[in-house]
């Protein structure tokens, strides 16, 4: 999987947070794919609205899909927090900048000139699919 791979998803229409579900299909126990794929096409684009990392939230939507709990059960709850912070860990390693948009890409893409600034350096074609490479790649090492 490379950047090519991502942008071909984000081609076909798919965002950040879809992009990574879609490459760890394979690793996913779900009853509906199409259902969890849906479910997380309002997080790409930091919500889309340049918050949270989409690609960091799908992350720990997978941590929950493997270790959380569906009844109350704070031993479940303690492995998904603790697989969370795992991966938080790795991905730190080459991202320590908070989890937003704006921390990971120095820029703040509600604002207009930031907006224009991202597409002027391919920020969604170069970083944001290098970062999902990196969510991938973090996520991976820990479920």
């Amino acid at each position: 999987m490379d950047i090519a791979y991502i942008n071909r998803l984000y081609e076909e229409g798919y965002d950040c947070a879809q992009c990574v579900i879609f490459a760890l299909r394979d690793r996913i126990e779900t009853d509906s794919f199409g259902d969890l794929m849906r479910s997380v096409s309002c997080l790409g684009m930091g919500l889309l609205e340049g918050s949270a990392c989409g690609a960091v939230l799908a992350a720990y939507v997978v941590i929950g899909l493997k270790y959380g709990n569906d009844k109350p059960d704070f031993a479940s709850k303690g492995l998904a927090l603790i697989k969370k912070e795992q991966f938080m860990a790795e991905l730190r390693k080459k991202h320590n900048r908070g989890i937003s948009c704006p921390e990971l890409m120095g820029l703040d893409i509600r604002k207009e000139e930031d907006d224009l600034a991202a597409h002027r350096n391919n920020v969604y074609t170069e970083f944001c699919p290098s970062l999902c490479l990196d969510v991938i790649s973090a996520l991976e090492k820990v479920i």
